[in-house]
């Protein structure tokens, strides 16, 4: 890669930070607006919640520029976290075998509240965005065609 070229890249990702950083401060103002308005001002109310929805998508495409601007080892290093942090969310589980004693004779139904509270303690943790970024960043990954390791 040419100097020219790196530094082109640096100038885009400044102009890419600094475009986030004005949609934040527009985001706030618009907040701000919000709750300075009468429970009554419908109307403003209405045309301020539709411009912070598409300044919002408009700060969710800048993410994931940018996130895709990201060194394969930083992602990689993010991944293997992730990865770890999913495991220490999976040994939390109910054994479901050993809760109901490890018997054939216990049957389904003794399971149900070991499934039920692993369900809801895997909702309440954030498993599924866990999964969710993970598999995020594999994508971007394979699409580099980096190896990922298991």
């Amino acid at each position: 890669m040419s100097p020219r070229s790196s530094s082109q890249e640096q100038e885009l990702r400044y102009r890419q930070i600094m475009e986030s950083d004005e949609l934040g401060l527009r985001l706030a103002q618009i907040q701000d607006a919000l709750l300075a308005l009468p429970d009554d001002a419908f109307a403003e109310k209405y045309e301020l919640r539709k411009e912070r929805d598409r300044l919002r998508d408009e700060a969710a495409g800048h993410a994931g520029e940018l996130e895709t601007q990201r060194s394969d080892a930083d992602l990689l290093a993010e991944l293997g976290a992730l990865r770890q942090q999913l495991a220490v969310l999976n040994r939390q589980k109910i054994d479901l075998v050993s809760q109901a004693g490890g018997g054939s004779g216990t049957g389904e139904m003794g399971n149900l509240g070991g499934t039920n509270i692993n369900l809801r303690m895997m909702q309440a943790s954030g498993a599924d965005q866990i999964q969710a970024r993970i598999g995020r960043i594999i994508g971007i990954l394979t699409d580099r065609g980096v190896e990922i390791p298991d």
